[in-house]
């Protein structure tokens, strides 16, 4: 049996390796030059390491890891500690660090510091949304899934003052590339609920070196090692659909390549412009139609001496950046003398017009204001990274809209971080369990078996159950007081 995957990102290839170690035949086409899709790096023409983004791994990422682990990469990540920075204007960071509490104990704990130091909003409004999230760690589930029809900040206001959870805002722009007056509750409180579990899981880790080295080279190998053909340059023009199921596609316009079954690793935007126009007249087809992007940009400078010694993630509020890193400091044998900031620009739809230098002129003046010390630093470079850029973005209602990974055709299977999926929204953590996915319905469907390849993140869930059951205990008391009165 032979599969046709399109799409050679994250969860084309983790697919490519599932199938062939179910001893499928694989051909892997991928319309770009490179492989890995937004988890790629590259070399610029100094040999200096360029990623497409900044890329962070969180411990929940538990089938990532598993992924990486199977590929004997799991070493290749570097684990910080379990803290977060936020940088105000002036050089003095305000600091969310964890200590080995029980839950909610250990985010009270961090919080502290915050109210103290963070001046961005006033304190009265700090205390406000460190309760409202606080809240938001009691949730359920069930309870997290059904806010999928509002914005976190929405869901902020139903609680608390506007504003008060300003010091999320750049955190929720790195993560979806969307403001937080926009992105789904749903999909901040499901990171919410499992960044800030533990102590454990408030970790970040940073890739040792560039995605395109760490993960892509190896899954390469695996699938050449296995028997598994790669083509670059290969961009999928149109699929052909015949008696129910997919008979070709169409490779560059004039090249037609069959296999017995296809499996889509391609996004939403590029899939339902290959699609005929018989397809949508299914409503799963219909459902990509739903689909927008979230644009961002990653900007990455070098600076002749060091400028900060944090050497984990780093926040800002109201600059073109939001989420940021000291590669230096996290990477100092890759990147040596100075400071490298690697930062995330979103939301961008604003400034995708704008020129590079226009941009940086922007970003080097928020930078002095923050650190100091930069404005006797000189700037070495500077790159402005466009490339493989943008996730779909997570409005509300829009997981209705995410389609299984078996579609109508009986040959196509779709996978990608964009496909259905309880674990985030999308990202590395979703692309993997997708890429899981979507190998153990084709074993079920096409050989006969039923294999397992996800797994579960559990939370420890520290002493919030017993609190849970003393906030029910004091509402069935007062409710009962209550009613006493009443009847009086």
């Amino acid at each position: 049996m032979k599969a046709l995957i399109m799409g050679g990102g994250m969860s084309g290839l983790a697919t490519a390796i599932n199938l062939l170690d179910l001893g499928v035949e694989v051909e892997l086409i991928e319309a770009d030059e490179i492989l890995g899709g937004r988890a790629s790096s590259w070399k610029d023409e100094d040999g200096d390491m360029i990623d497409n983004a900044l890329h962070v791994f969180f411990p929940y990422y538990v089938n990532l890891l598993r992924f990486f682990d199977r590929m004997g990469i799991a070493d290749n990540i570097l684990w910080k500690k379990s803290e977060f920075a936020y940088m105000l204007p002036g050089g003095k960071p305000a600091v969310m660090r964890f200590t080995d509490l029980p839950a909610p104990l250990h985010a009270a704990a961090a919080f502290l510091p915050m109210l103290k130091d963070y001046k961005a909003i006033p304190r009265w409004k700090m205390l406000f949304g460190g309760l409202t999230l606080s809240r938001a760690l009691m949730y359920s589930q069930s309870t997290i899934d059904g806010l999928d029809d509002i914005t976190f900040s929405q869901w902020a206001e139903r609680l608390a003052p506007r504003g008060c959870l300003k010091q999320m805002e750049p955190g929720v722009n790195g993560l979806t590339f969307t403001p937080s007056s926009m992105i789904s509750a749903k999909v901040m409180l499901n990171w919410i609920r499992k960044v800030f579990a533990s102590t454990g899981t408030a970790k970040v880790g940073f890739a040792n070196g560039g995605l395109g080295d760490i993960w892509v080279g190896t899954c390469l190998d695996y699938i050449k090692k296995k028997g598994g053909k790669v083509e670059l340059k290969k961009a999928v023009t149109a699929i052909a659909v015949k008696n129910g199921k997919v008979d070709s596609v169409t490779v560059n316009g004039r090249q037609k390549r069959r296999a017995d079954l296809y499996v889509s690793a391609i996004g939403p935007f590029a899939m339902r412009k290959v699609l005929p126009e018989e397809a949508f007249t299914y409503t799963y087809f219909q459902d990509l139609l739903h689909f927008t992007m979230a644009p961002s940009l990653s900007l990455q400078v070098w600076f002749d001496r060091s400028l900060t010694d944090i050497e984990t993630t780093i926040f800002s509020n109201d600059c073109i950046f939001n989420t940021y890193a000291d590669l230096a400091n996290v990477l100092p044998h890759i990147f040596k003398g100075g400071t490298m900031f690697e930062m995330v620009l979103s939301p961008a739809d604003h400034i995708l017009g704008l020129p590079d230098e226009v941009i940086f002129n922007t970003a080097i003046g928020q930078i002095r204001e923050l650190f100091p010390s930069a404005r006797d630093a000189h700037v070495r470079k500077y790159k402005v990274v466009r490339e493989r850029q943008g996730v779909y973005r997570a409005l509300p209602g829009m997981e209705r809209h995410r389609p299984y990974q078996r579609s109508p055709y009986t040959n196509l299977y779709l996978t990608g971080d964009y496909t259905k999926t309880h674990v985030s929204s999308g990202g590395m953590e979703a692309a993997i369990w997708n890429a899981n996915r979507c190998a153990e319905i084709i074993a079920q469907d096409k050989l006969g078996k039923q294999i397992t390849l996800n797994t579960e993140f559990q939370p420890d869930t520290g002493l919030i159950p017993y609190i849970r059951l003393g906030l029910g205990a004091a509402l069935v008391w007062a409710g009962f007081r209550l009613l006493r009165c009443l009847r009086r």
